[in-house]
C-alpha cells in the first residue's frame, strides 16, 4: 500500500498507513488485497472520505475530525460474520475508556452500530476480500469524534462528552482492544463473543420491525444465535432468525 506510515503506538499485529483523503478506506483495502498489495494486519486510516459507506450501501458522511479506519484480517478462527460483533466490542471498549462515568450510555446496536445516549456514534462495515480460505475480511469503522458546526440531532459526537478525544487516540485504543479481544476469545469462541456482546446490547427485549425477503415482520428482540443473527420472537411465540435486511428498533420508524 502506497501511503505514509502513521505515527501511532500500536503493537506488532498492525501495520498502519494513513491518507489525507480517499474515497473509502474499505474500498482501498479491498482493491489492494485483490491485487496482492495488502496482507492481514494492514490498517488504513483516512483523515477524510469522499465516498464512505455503511451497511446496505448507505452513505457514511466522513468530514475531517472523525476516525475512518479499515483493517484487513485473516479469519483463522472461522468466526465469519460474528467478526462484526468482535469489532463492535473492541470499539465499545476503546470508546468506553474515554467516556468515564458516561460509558454506561454506550450500547451496541445489532448488527453494526454503536449508540451513545440513543444516538448513533459509530458504524461498522465488514466485507470479504476475495474467495480465499480462510477468509480475508476488511473491517471498517467510522466514529463521529469532532462536533461540527451544524450537528444532526440523531448523531452523537464523542467530543461532546470527552473533549480531549482525538481520532489518533481512538485508533490506538481500538487496535489494542481488537488484538486483546481476539486473544481473549480464542478459547471461548463464538459463544463467548455472543455473551459479551449481549451484555451491551441496545434495546434487547424491545420491539423490532423488519423487512425480510419482501415480508414485514414485527416482534421482540430476544437473543442472538451462535453466528450473531438476531432472534426475533413473533406474536405467536415463534422465533425467526434475522441475518440481514432492514431492521428498526423500538420507536424508530417502522421498516417501510
Amino acid at each position: 500500500m502506497n501511503a505514509p506510515t502513521a505515527r501511532l503506538s500500536t503493537n506488532a499485529d498492525w501495520r498502519v498507513s494513513r491518507l489525507d483523503l480517499t474515497d473509502s478506506t474499505n474500498q482501498q483495502l479491498l482493491e489492494a488485497a485483490e491485487k496482492g498489495n495488502a496482507a492481514p494486519g494492514d490498517v488504513l486510516i483516512a483523515e477524510q472520505q469522499s465516498a464512505g459507506r455503511g451497511r446496505q450501501g448507505r452513505q457514511w458522511l466522513s468530514p475531517i475530525g472523525g476516525l475512518y479506519l479499515s483493517t484487513l484480517i485473516e479469519d483463522r478462527e472461522g468466526w465469519g460474520p460474528i467478526w462484526a460483533l468482535v469489532v463492535g466490542l473492541a470499539a465499545h471498549q476503546a470508546i468506553g475508556n474515554l467516556l468515564g462515568r458516561e460509558a454506561h450510555e454506550l450500547k451496541l446496536k445489532w448488527p453494526n452500530d454503536l449508540m451513545l445516549d440513543d444516538r448513533k456514534l459509530a458504524g461498522i462495515l465488514i466485507e470479504r476480500a476475495g474467495e480465499r480460505q480462510p477468509w480475508w475480511l476488511v473491517m471498517g469503522i467510522g466514529i463521529n469524534v469532532h462536533v461540527p458546526e451544524q450537528r444532526k440531532p440523531d448523531i452523537a459526537y464523542l467530543q461532546d462528552i470527552a473533549p480531549d478525544a482525538t481520532a489518533d487516540i481512538l485508533a490506538e485504543r481500538l487496535l489494542e482492544a481488537l488484538s486483546a479481544l481476539r486473544k481473549a476469545f480464542a478459547q471461548g469462541g463464538k459463544a463467548m463473543i455472543r455473551k459479551a456482546w449481549l451484555d451491551h446490547a441496545w434495546r434487547l427485549g424491545g420491539p423490532v420491525s423488519c423487512h425480510v425477503d419482501g415480508r414485514k415482520l414485527h416482534g421482540t428482540f430476544r437473543d442472538l444465535d451462535g453466528d450473531g443473527a438476531l432472534l426475533l420472537e413473533l406474536a405467536d411465540g415463534t422465533i425467526r432468525k434475522i441475518s440481514g435486511g432492514v431492521v428498526h428498533f423500538g420507536t424508530e420508524q417502522e421498516a417501510g
